[in-house]
């Protein structure tokens, strides 16, 4: 029996609204495009009520060099491993439409991912002249990414097969479904001074054999992705991406405002290569003639310039703020990035700092009553704040955990994963923390050394400021990341804001520093490790990504002869030992945020994107368990896999020293910060407002769902697990197209079926995909109890398939696929959930 979802706090305009999504009720809109007496004001929101004068794009900015592959393109030769050592071998074949590059296992062999890919030399022009490839493209495999490159005989320029899985600038995932494809590849220069441009490469990799095909290939010309007179889109920076408005010069926005007490215009300059732009700020009030506030010359493209205009004189005062911009070369195009209005005042609405500590199992912090003191700050903070004991990630690596707690939608909603190994970016219609908060006033910034959390999924949306890229050292990431968010709270002082952290201390490789290094692991254990780390790869390498991670580790282990206990016992201490600093790191942040006067007002949220370990890496905990499990044993909701911290702190708002055990998900992070913010709620969500349990009233319980799902190259069919925690009771559902063939005496996939390194083929039917666990007694999912509760497999398989049905509608409505109408009948199963009302 369903019980039926709480769905008070959804602030909904009625099913009519949520469903046609209707211009009147989009929660997506500004919540006011009134100005006056705002204490934070987005110039980008205001553009469309702005007074704009604008040239268009060049001519030169539409010149185009394109090859179609539908033709025999011999010009272009592969880059492989007959050249380059370390490369895939490539093979190429001609098709109907276009040209099929297959990467295959070179003969030398290989230790990691294959890479190769096609070049062709071009009559020599300036580097600046052109911007990246438009590479038209299909894939039925699993892949990686692909990326360009440009002269690739200078230094540096082949790229490395693992950046692809960062998502590092020039890579993008590949979708592996079939669907023709459109990848924007930027060109990055590695000649240094080398400023002539002579060849240009697309290169693909992939964790086994696959195939990549090629329709056409267009060489972008400089200013061709901004053919708009005006407008608003994301660009990058020295690792910088600002949500910036962009227009043509002769340009000119002027913008009808009030202006804050002590007033000021923050915003970051930049060009594109081989332009020079000279930028212009003037104010005046009524009829009066314009003030010029201040006027420069930019001719950098690879900074931002960030600039501070005073504003105060005018403070109260209605007046016409202008940017202005003018070149040499009609049609350049201008960029302001992050253009923010503040003053002094705080603003009544709370700040927000959402702080995922990427990897953070709370069965692993001495909060959460792990026998090592790795979290003594976080002890001491539980008594200033709200500590959930049962929270769980709604998957069980970075993307689709951080897409889904970003958006309150499962994974399968917004697409699965269908990019090779890296999930479908959010969907438009799925708006995001960051686009909410943004609307709602709010400025935005988000701080991360894993990229998984930020542009790779599209979560760049709504941020005003977003550094995703790697930190010097990734095992002590977090000093790095509060640096940012000072600096950032430097150049942008105005309230309120909305910022994301996601750190990865903890995140393998897990080398802590100083006094923590040694802490649990001596200097001999550390370099012991190492060198069995080095000795799986050497091993297995070649089966990394062709397998389940849980497979790959065991093969491994066993070829390298390295004794299963004593190498995940010192992986468990080099974490606890990054566990640890992150906590001092956090503790010192936290100290800062009152020397500075931002506490009393800020509401501090600690989470996690999952438990330890990652997706892709040694999942320790559970190979510490005696006996070990079947491989088909477990769930998404392995306590090490998915059993998050998350801890409420709000001095002003929330009374603390409260532990709450009710069972709740990551994905009920982001009503619940709207609602304690008093900005309304998405039209349509799948988590629910924690609110009422952080100001101590009651709120009905109600299982937890996880759900991680990818398209299947084969079948293009969606599979993976979908599943509940139901108290006592965890069920794990798996959906699974049968591949012919398939031999039914191997039983279920090992876990899990969805991630990216989940289950492979042949898919495995069996009479019933639902394991049982009884969490109180096994948390680790080791023993499934489907026999002694048939009853109970029973219930949680048409509950768990119900669930899906309504996931399966959801992804229609608000995925790719477009404004697909519900039936009826799915209308009503919407609202017994709580999706709609």
């Amino acid at each position: 029996m369903f019980r039926p979802l709480d769905r008070p706090l959804l602030a909904l305009a009625g099913i009519a609204c949520a469903l046609t999504l209707s211009p009147a009720c989009d929660s997506r809109s500004p919540v006011t495009s009134d100005t006056h007496a705002r204490a934070l004001v987005h110039l980008g929101l205001e553009l469309k009520h702005a007074r704009v004068a604008s040239a268009p794009a060049p001519a030169s900015a539409r010149e185009k060099r394109i090859w179609n592959f539908a033709e025999p393109r011999p010009e272009w030769r592969p880059v492989a491993s007959a050249t380059f050592r370390g490369l895939a071998g490539v093979e190429l074949l001609q098709i109907a439409d276009g040209l099929r590059l297959s990467l295959v296992e070179p003969e030398s062999g290989r230790q990691g991912m294959l890479l190769g890919g096609l070049v062709v030399d071009i009559p020599e022009s300036r580097m600046d002249a052109w911007t990246g490839l438009l590479v038209r493209a299909r894939s039925h495999a699993r892949m990686a990414g692909m990326g360009a490159a440009c002269n690739i005989d200078t230094r540096n320029a082949l790229p490395n097969g693992f950046a692809f899985f960062g998502g590092e600038e020039g890579s993008a995932p590949v979708f592996n479904d079939g669907s023709v494809q459109d990848y924007l590849l930027p060109l990055v220069d590695h000649g240094g001074g080398d400023r002539a441009l002579h060849s240009v490469a697309i290169f693909a990799s992939a964790p086994q054999p696959a195939a990549l095909e090629i329709l056409s290939i267009q060489l972008v010309a400089r200013g061709e992705p901004y053919l708009e007179d005006s407008g608003v889109r994301s660009l990058t920076r020295d690792s910088f991406t600002r949500s910036a408005i962009f227009a043509h010069t002769p340009a000119s926005l002027a913008f009808n405002l009030e202006v804050p007490d002590a007033g000021r215009l923050d915003l970051g300059l930049t060009c594109l290569p081989g332009e020079s732009i000279t930028y212009r700020v003037t104010v005046k009030r009524r009829q009066g003639e314009p003030q010029v506030l201040s006027s420069e010359k930019i001719a950098d493209p690879a900074q931002w310039q960030q600039r501070s205009i005073d504003l105060s004189k005018w403070s109260g005062q209605r007046v016409e703020l202008a940017l202005e911009a003018s070149s040499e070369v009609e049609g350049s195009v201008a960029f302001w990035g992050a253009p923010i209005v503040s003053g002094r005042a705080k603003s009544t609405r709370p700040n927000v700092i959402f702080y995922v500590i990427d990897g953070g199992g709370a069965d692993l912090m001495s909060v959460y009553g792990y026998n090592r003191r790795t979290t003594p700050f976080l002890e001491r903070l539980a008594k200033e704040g709200v500590v959930f004991d049962h929270a769980y990630s709604n998957a069980t690596w970075t993307q689709p955990s951080t897409a889904s707690f970003m958006t309150s939608l499962q994974h399968s909603v917004l697409g699965g994963l269908r990019r090779g190994v890296h999930s479908t970016p959010v969907p438009p219609k799925a708006v995001t923390m960051a686009e909410h908060m943004h609307r709602g006033g709010y400025a935005t910034a988000v701080f991360t050394s894993n990229p998984n959390a930020a542009r790779v999924i599209g979560l760049e949306r709504g941020v005003d400021v977003m550094r995703d890229v790697d930190t010097e050292d990734s095992s002590n990431s977090s000093p790095e990341l509060h640096e940012r968010f000072w600096n950032y709270r430097r150049d942008y002082p105005g309230h309120p804001y909305w910022v994301h952290f996601q750190t990865t201390d903890v995140h393998e490789p897990n080398d802590a520093p100083s006094p923590f290094a040694g802490l649990y692991v001596t200097p001999e254990e550390h370099d012991r490790h190492e060198q069995w780390n080095n000795q799986i790869f050497e091993k297995a390498g070649e089966l990394f990504g062709t397998t389940s991670i849980v497979d790959f580790y065991d093969i491994a282990l066993k070829r390298a002869k390295i004794d299963r206990l004593g190498y995940y016992g010192i992986s468990r201490g080099l974490y606890d030992e990054t566990m640890a600093h992150q906590d001092r790191e956090l503790e010192r942040f936290v100290e800062r945020l009152k020397a500075e006067g931002e506490w009393e007002n800020t509401i501090l949220v600690i989470g996690a994107d999952h438990g330890h370990p990652a997706g892709t890496f040694a999942r320790w905990g559970r190979g510490l368990i005696q006996p070990q499990p079947a491989g088909w044993q477990g769930a998404l909701f392995d306590s090490y896999s998915s059993r998050v911290p998350l801890i409420f702190v709000w001095p002003r708002g929330i009374k603390g020293d409260r532990r709450v055990e009710q069972p709740v998900s990551m994905i009920d992070v982001l009503p619940t910060i709207l609602d304690l913010a008093g900005l309304p709620q998405p039209e349509v969500l799948q988590g629910r407002s924690l609110a009422p349990l952080l100001l101590g009233r009651e709120l009905e319980s109600r299982p937890v769902i996880l759900d991680e799902f990818r398209v299947d190259e084969a079948t293009g069919q969606m599979v993976g697990n979908i599943e509940l925690i139901d108290g006592r009771y965890g069920a794990s559902l798996e959906i699974a197209p049968v591949a012919a063939g398939a031999d039914a005496s191997n039983g279920r996939h090992t876990f899990p079926a969805g991630g990216r390194w989940g289950a492979v083929h042949p898919y495995f039917p069996e009479a019933s995909r639902l394991l049982l666990y009884d969490l109180w007694n096994d948390p680790f999912a080791t023993r499934a109890v489907n026999a002694e509760h048939p009853d109970l497999v029973e219930r949680y398989t048409k509950e768990l398939t119900e669930h899906w049905n309504v996931h399966r509608a959801l992804a229609q409505r608000i995925g790719e696929a477009g404004d697909q109408s519900l039936d009826p009948q799915m209308l009503r199963q919407l609202r017994a959930l709580g999706y709609t009302r």
